[in-house]
């Protein structure tokens, strides 16, 4: 679902699928390399000259390879697990369990208010213009006694505006249970953790003082069970 979004990077730097890949592959943490070199280890390949020649009929060049990288992406979004398939009336399948699920993710967890369907992240319906940014108060470590905020300032880095401390992109939720470890910093690594920190109300639920969090710091006062069935269901998209 990477592609279906308006904003990427957890602090939402780039506005397009190609301006990601400019910034992977300049960042030294990982592709660590200039366009231009991109473009010369596909000079390397025959088989790479022969694919594009095939495909676009032009010379290549970095702006190609772009193209390739991103259409790629693109066509990562099959919307066939078994939640789409249901949602298509192509199965009838979701166990009673699976459907409680659904309803504490839709309803009393509020987990839907932030990760709106069908895509489950911050892409705002009905016009999917725009991918929210939230401040949901992720502390630095697991301690609850003594939480602190992480020290990753987010969106605040791109245009330090003071009302976008700790402000991230709301990310998918898909596949989430695969996707370990979580929040931007990784400092949780089971779901049980995720659904323990919004049930306390987030980072102002942990006794952090944040003035924007947008999350609401009441807590959502799950039973056990709809703890249970809540992380049951979001192993089925």
């Amino acid at each position: 679902m990477q592609a279906l979004q308006k904003g990427f990077f957890h602090d939402k730097r780039t506005g397009s699928l190609e301006g990601q890949i400019v910034d992977v592959v300049n960042n030294p943490n990982e592709f660590h390399l200039s366009l231009n070199d991109l473009e010369n280890r596909v000079l390397e390949k025959p088989e790479y000259i022969s694919a594009f020649t095939k495909v676009y009929q032009k010379d290549i060049d970095n702006h190609l390879i772009r193209n390739a990288i991103a259409s790629y992406i693109m066509s990562l979004t099959p919307f066939n697990s078994k939640f789409d398939l249901n949602m298509q009336g192509k199965e009838n399948t979701l166990t009673q369990n699976e459907i409680n699920g659904f309803n504490v993710f839709m309803g009393k967890g509020k987990c839907a208010t932030c990760h709106f369907a069908p895509l489950f992240n911050g892409l705002v319906p009905i016009q999917f213009q725009e991918s929210e940014i939230e401040l949901i108060g992720v502390p630095k470590s697991k301690d609850t006694l003594n939480a602190e905020i992480d020290s990753d300032l987010g969106r605040y880095t791109i245009y330090k505006t003071e009302e976008r401390k700790y402000f991230f992109k709301t990310p998918t939720v898909r596949n989430i249970e695969k996707t370990a470890p979580y929040m931007h910093n990784g400092v949780y690594t089971t779901l049980e953790e995720i659904i323990d920190f919004y049930n306390k109300g987030g980072g102002k639920g942990l006794g952090i003082e944040l003035k924007y969090q947008t999350l609401p710091s009441e807590k959502l006062n799950l039973t056990t069970q709809e703890k249970k069935i809540n992380t049951f269901y979001e192993n089925t998209y």
